[in-house]
């Protein structure tokens, strides 16, 4: 939104009021949306009843649209009414596709009314594959990237060796955070970790704060992740099985976003398809394969400042070459063939 906004274009978002994910952010940060207008002051944005006159609030910002985007997130309901409103008022309709769900789960799919779309954003190569088996024309591959603007290198003290941000999620990767995370700490006594995220079992945080001396930070606002990055030497990625599984090609956006600062990034093998970055000693992150080749490497790189300083900046270099939302943005504008508004 805010590289489009910085091009001159007219750009709002909407949700639903009392939605999910805004509900249980203010239970546990009440000061997020005051947070969020002070850092984002640039962005417009409105919030829509869930009664009846949420549809009419919809059609009546659509009448003065160009392009609706619509992003899987939404209740299915509304993925349906704003297609089909769409396609009543003449507007090009995109979905934005970031999750393995609706081209996995033929019922749910059934639910979008994804016919009324005109284009589909699928966010790595292996989505687009699945969108084209089903019958899509105009599908497009439009990876993740990192907000500069946020996402930048920052001189802090450090405070800690080895960083996880990430959530436990759903049991899709407890057994990776054990042999990569948990596994390695126990063998590297000296260093001083540090992980963020929810979703915790009270049994994993009981362990992690007495058994591993895991400093746990809890949930993290994104806009303070950069800070976090800055303060540690070394950053894990650990992505969950189905996107190495089910969804090659399908790096998270906390790849892109670490990179951007600066990081020293190890991750866990996945298949780059696409060639986004360069893998290896000498390219944008070390890659570990095994919880030896993890406790092996964060043994070397936390003790070796020029090292980790050179993977940090070519992660970088190519954050800024090729992944930064100002790129996203011209992409989804050529494809969309439009000019500013």
């Amino acid at each position: 939104m805010r590289s489009l906004v910085a091009r001159g274009h007219d750009v709002i978002s909407y949700e639903q009021e009392d939605n999910w994910s805004l509900a249980n952010l203010l239970k546990e940060q009440p000061d997020a949306v005051e947070e969020f207008r002070d850092h984002f002051p640039d962005l417009r944005y409105e919030a829509y009843p869930a009664g009846p006159s949420g549809p009419l609030r919809l059609r009546a910002a659509l009448a003065d649209a160009d392009v609706a985007i619509v992003h899987e997130w939404n209740e299915p309901e509304i993925i349906h009414l704003l297609g089909h409103l769409a396609r009543e008022l003449g507007i090009r309709a995109v979905f934005h596709d970031t999750h393995y769900r609706v081209v996995l789960d033929d019922g749910y799919r059934a639910r979008l009314g994804l016919e009324n779309y005109h284009d589909m954003l699928a966010f790595s190569p292996s989505v687009a594959e699945r969108y084209h088996a089903l019958g899509f024309r105009n599908v497009h591959v439009v990876h993740e990237a990192a907000d500069t603007t946020v996402f930048k290198p920052l001189e802090r003290p450090m405070q800690h060796d080895v960083v996880f941000i990430g959530n436990y999620g759903d049991g899709d990767r407890n057994d990776e955070l054990e042999r990569f995370v948990f596994g390695p700490r126990m063998q590297l006594p000296h260093l001083r970790y540090a992980m963020y995220g929810v979703r915790y079992p009270d049994a994993v945080l009981v362990r992690m704060r007495n058994g591993l001396a895991v400093e746990f930070g809890g949930g993290v606002r994104n806009v303070q992740v950069p800070e976090v990055y800055a303060a540690s030497k070394v950053a894990l990625h650990v992505p969950r099985r189905q996107y190495v599984e089910l969804l090659p090609g399908t790096p998270t956006i906390r790849m892109f976003e670490a990179l951007a600062t600066g990081t020293c990034l190890v991750s866990l093998p996945w298949p780059d398809t696409d060639a986004l970055f360069t893998a290896g000693t000498g390219g944008d992150y070390l890659v570990v394969r095994t919880s030896a080749e993890m406790r092996d490497a964060l043994e070397w790189l936390t003790a070796d400042d020029a090292a980790r300083e050179r993977i940090g900046r070519q992660g970088l270099s190519t954050i800024l070459a090729r992944h930064t939302c100002d790129h996203r943005a011209d992409q989804l504008l050529a494809l969309l063939g439009s000019g500013s508004r």
